[in-house]
């Protein structure tokens, strides 16, 4: 059975409903009646996801379909507005309260649209560690092995390509020190149908740049990969951070549904045949995330979705388990279109983001100030 659905400008959606499900693929328990502003025929499916005017939903067969939010009914609409302004509620219900160390953020701004035309698909984002000022990012899947370097201003300033590996599907990249080097992080861990069990964690010494020239070198080598599986299921994962002070590793599932897993990987001290195990620390109540960054001094993680962003914060002498069962504080970010990346600025406080689309806007959102005052 095919259903066509209309939003006044062209055809939107045609798609076989009623079949079972693919490999991998999970029934819902949410599953309701939607229909579009016209009338009738409806579809069944569940809510994903709303954001930027657009809602996604997955029919019975796990197919998504993206919707602009003004072609459903009134009734649809308001439902979707309602459940998200009370999830929002819940989770406002649970934050923790400011303390004198709470960093309180601005309005987020938008700095520029990036210059490189190459990085059309921004799916993960780190600071340089080397040069303040300068960010790396990547493509996402079916994308050579390539990083790209830019500054606030969006300038390009080259990129490099990763010898020994290929970009399967890569979903996050992260910057650190170890023993004075700077190290950058690149996860290829997507795993859109769920037919993946193990991941790889790409680990290479940031290559040498300049805040004029750019990138100094064309081709990198791997220092380490690091394989890895979730202890529970098969998970895709877009989000990856690393705590700089252990480099313990920080992982959140994007689950299509209204909570996400998070895991924590000990940096393995030795290269095994097996891969290591990343352990379940906590199910969050939040939708989508799409990227992970931790502080520099490795007290807090910022997990971002496609509509803001979730802090968590880590007690001096706690650990990251306890840290992620905490609910986290909620951090409006503006509306982007497919907004998947995330970072710390040089100071380890200020908030940078991408989106996946042409022309990248490169958004910063900044710190009004530090402390529980009103």
């Amino acid at each position: 059975m095919r259903h066509r659905w209309h939003d006044g400008v062209g055809l939107l959606i045609l798609v076989p409903l009623y079949v079972g499900l693919m490999p991998g693929q999970r029934a819902s328990a949410e599953v309701r009646a939607w229909t579009p502003k016209s009338g009738n025929p409806t579809v069944e499916a569940d809510f994903i996801d709303a954001n930027n005017g657009r809602v996604w939903l997955r029919v019975p067969n796990g197919r998504r379909l993206n919707i602009p939010l003004d072609a459903l009914s009134e009734a649809d609409q308001l439902y979707v507005r309602d459940l998200l302004e009370k999830e929002h509620a819940q989770r406002a219900a649970l934050a923790p309260r400011p303390s004198p160390e709470t960093i309180r953020y601005g309005r987020g701004r938008k700095l520029c649209d990036l210059a490189c035309r190459q990085l059309d698909e921004s799916s993960g984002l780190a600071v340089s560690r080397r040069a303040p000022g300068l960010f790396w990012s990547h493509n996402d899947s079916d994308n050579d092995a390539k990083l790209y370097l830019f500054d606030r201003q969006g300038r390009d300033l080259g990129w490099c390509s990763i010898q020994g590996t290929k970009a399967f599907d890569w979903e996050d990249i992260a910057s650190f020190t170890d023993e004075g080097k700077p190290y950058l992080l690149i996860a290829d861990t997507g795993n859109n149908n769920l037919a993946a069990a193990v991941h790889m964690l790409h680990v290479i010494e940031e290559p040498s740049v300049d805040s004029e020239r750019g990138v100094l070198v064309r081709d990198v080598p791997l220092a380490r990969t690091i394989y890895f599986a979730f202890e529970d299921d098969y998970r895709n994962c877009e989000a990856v951070g690393i705590d700089p002070t252990d480099k313990t590793i920080l992982l959140v599932s994007k689950e299509r549904g209204r909570e996400c897993h998070a895991y924590v990987l000990p940096w393995p001290k030795q290269d095994v045949k097996k891969a290591h195990v990343a352990r379940l620390a906590a199910t969050l109540r939040l939708r989508q995330a799409t990227g992970l960054d931790v502080s520099p001094d490795g007290r807090r993680a910022i997990v971002v979705t496609y509509n803001h962003a979730f802090e968590f914060v880590r007690g001096e002498k706690e650990n990251w388990f306890a840290a992620l069962a905490r609910p986290p504080r909620e951090i409006t970010l503006p509306d982007r279109l497919q907004g998947e990346s995330i970072c710390y600025g040089s100071d380890g406080k200020t908030l940078y983001l991408t989106s996946e689309r042409l022309p990248t806007p490169l958004w910063e959102v900044p710190v009004e100030r530090i402390g529980s005052a009103k």
